[in-house]
C-alpha cells in the first residue's frame, strides 16, 4: 500500500486484494477503524475545515474515490494511474462480499428523507445479498439499533462531511463495530436511484459530467471538484520552492 499527501490530506493507493486483506485485519483487531473514501470535494472542504482535515488524516484507511485525486497526484509528480483508485461503490462491494463469506453483521445507515428510503433499501440488499446478516437504520436510531444488533461493520450514506463527523463522534458508542465507512451516494447507486456513468466515461474519469447532467442541482459541489480543486493543485505545484 502506498500513502500520499495531497494538499495536506493523506490518501492510500492499494489494489483490491490488499484492500480485502487490510479490511480482514481490521475486523480481527481489538481496535475500531474509520475508513474514508476521499474525492476532490473532501480535499477542498478539508482546506477550510480543520476538524474534517484532522478526521481524514486520522483514519485507518483513506481510499482514492475520484479521478480528480489521481490527476492531482500526477500533477504533483507522483506516478499513479487511474486504475489505482478504489471507489466507494467498489469498496462497499468488497466489504459486503467479505461479510457474506465470513458471516459478519452489517449495519447500513441512511437518511430517512434521502433518495433511497431505508425500507426500500432493505429489500434491495436482501435480494442482492441473500446470505448477508444485516439491518438498515436511519440516522436517528442507528446507535440504539447497533447496540442491540452488535454489527462488526457500519456503512453510512449521509454525505460528506456529515458522515465522517458522525462516525468520529459516535463510533465509541458502538463497541462491536470494527469498521465504519462513510460511502456517500453509494446506496443510491446500489438501489438504482442514481445510474452510474457509462463505462467509457468512467474510463476517462468523466463521471462528474454524467452526474452533473443528471443532477444539475449539484453544480456547486461539482464546481469544487472541477474548478476549485484543480486551481488549488496548480497553485500548490507552482508555489513550491524549487530545489
Amino acid at each position: 500500500m502506498e500513502e500520499y499527501k495531497i494538499l495536506g490530506i493523506k490518501v492510500h493507493c492499494l489494489p483490491d486484494h490488499l484492500a480485502k486483506e487490510m479490511l480482514m485485519n481490521f475486523l480481527t483487531s481489538d481496535s475500531q477503524h474509520q475508513v474514508a473514501t476521499v474525492n476532490p470535494e473532501f480535499i477542498v472542504t478539508a482546506q477550510e475545515d480543520k476538524k474534517f482535515r484532522d478526521i481524514l488524516n486520522d483514519t485507518s484507511l483513506a481510499t482514492i474515490d475520484g479521478t480528480g485525486v489521481i490527476w492531482g497526484l500526477q500533477m504533483l509528480g507522483h506516478k499513479i494511474s487511474l486504475n489505482q483508485r478504489l471507489t466507494g461503490v467498489r469498496l462497499t462491494e468488497i466489504i459486503l462480499q467479505l461479510a457474506q463469506q465470513k458471516d459478519l453483521k452489517v449495519m447500513f445507515c441512511l437518511r430517512a428523507d434521502g433518495l433511497t428510503s431505508p425500507d426500500k433499501f432493505f429489500m434491495i440488499i436482501k435480494e442482492k445479498y441473500p446470505q448477508l446478516n444485516f439491518q438498515v437504520s436511519d440516522i436517528d436510531n442507528t446507535i440504539f439499533k447497533a447496540q442491540g444488533f452488535q454489527p462488526e461493520i457500519l456503512l453510512m450514506g449521509l454525505g460528506s462531511p456529515q458522515q465522517e463527523f458522525w462516525i468520529d463522534e459516535n463510533l465509541p458508542k458502538m463497541p462491536s463495530v470494527k469498521i465504519a465507512i462513510g460511502v456517500g451516494g453509494t446506496f443510491d447507486f446500489l438501489s438504482g436511484k442514481i445510474k452510474r456513468a457509462p463505462k467509457f466515461l468512467r474510463s476517462f474519469g468523466m463521471e462528474w459530467s454524467w452526474r452533473l447532467i443528471r443532477r444539475p442541482n449539484r453544480i456547486f459541489r461539482t464546481s469544487k471538484a472541477v474548478v476549485l480543486f484543480p486551481y488549488l493543485i496548480i497553485k500548490d505545484r507552482y508555489n513550491k520552492p524549487k530545489d
